[in-house]
């Protein structure tokens, strides 16, 4: 079954989202080769920081290879799921699709500086109206970090930052099977990304519970001298997984079945 097709039966006939199964199914494939996990991960954090470090496009760089890695976090589970050898090469698979994972990547940093860019007007004209407002009065001298702010009118910034933040989170959750999906199905980054959004609105609310569920889950491994981060983060990856998987079933592309120990027969 091409993407295509698979959409379309997504989007027709729904589909059931299966909360408790992702985080099982997820930490089940987590604790099946948790060294390589939690070892690709430090790899994986150090290459970040490095490439944060390039001149002017440290952030950018570090941003396509967090979507490679993750592919590659996808690849992995999936050859342990489907008993295909997995090995460490695996996490670096993302590679093979760079070229589209990168345009994926750049069109949703385009759609999230569109929706920053209110923010940014509103704020800049805030600031400068209270660096006027400053200039003005040079007598005047705030007494506390409170008087200070009042010249910036911080507050009125309050509600925008919340639409924004909504709309950010809102553009995180649709598209965060786009990546996956163009690796996988070898689609193109923009029918990748139309898949990932028409699939995710038939359930955002679930998708969205997803999503807080797994930053509770990485905020305890936080609270945990960060170490925990180093079980979280992969785990937070293998549920993704479990989701993606179950969801886009993208081995019906590829001809792969699942062992017995695996999933349960999925219903369409």
């Amino acid at each position: 079954m091409n993407l295509h097709e698979r959409v379309q039966q997504l989007t027709n006939n729904g589909y059931e989202f299966k909360f408790g199964e992702y985080f099982s199914k997820g930490w089940d494939l987590f604790g099946k080769k948790v060294g390589h996990y939690i070892g690709f991960f430090v790899l994986m954090m150090l290459m970040l920081m490095v490439s944060a470090f390039i001149p002017v496009i440290g952030g950018i760089a570090s941003q396509l290879l967090s979507a490679v890695f993750l592919v590659g976090f996808f690849v992995f589970t999936r050859n342990i799921k489907y008993n295909q050898n997995p090995n460490f090469d695996d996490f670096f698979k993302g590679f093979s699709s760079f070229g589209r994972i990168a345009v994926v990547q750049l069109i949703l940093l385009a759609f999230i500086l569109v929706v920053m860019i209110p923010l940014m007007i509103f704020g800049f004209s805030i600031f400068f109206k209270g660096i006027i407002g400053a200039a003005s009065n040079p007598y005047y001298e705030p007494r506390n970090p409170a008087e200070l702010f009042e010249l910036f009118d911080l507050q009125a910034l309050i509600p925008l930052m919340i639409i924004t933040y909504i709309f950010l989170f809102f553009i995180q959750t649709i598209y965060m099977f786009s990546t996956a999906i163009t690796h996988f199905y070898q689609s193109s980054p923009w029918q990748s990304m139309e898949a990932s959004r028409k699939v995710i609105q038939k359930k955002f609310f679930h998708f969205f519970g997803l999503l807080i569920v797994i930053a509770l889950i990485n905020i305890l491994g936080v609270i945990c001298l960060f170490v925990g981060l180093l079980v979280t983060v992969p785990l937070t990856y293998t549920i993704m997984y479990a989701a993606f998987d179950d969801i886009f079933q993208p081995e019906s592309a590829n001809g792969l079945e699942a062992p017995d120990e695996s999933f349960e027969n999925r219903e369409n």
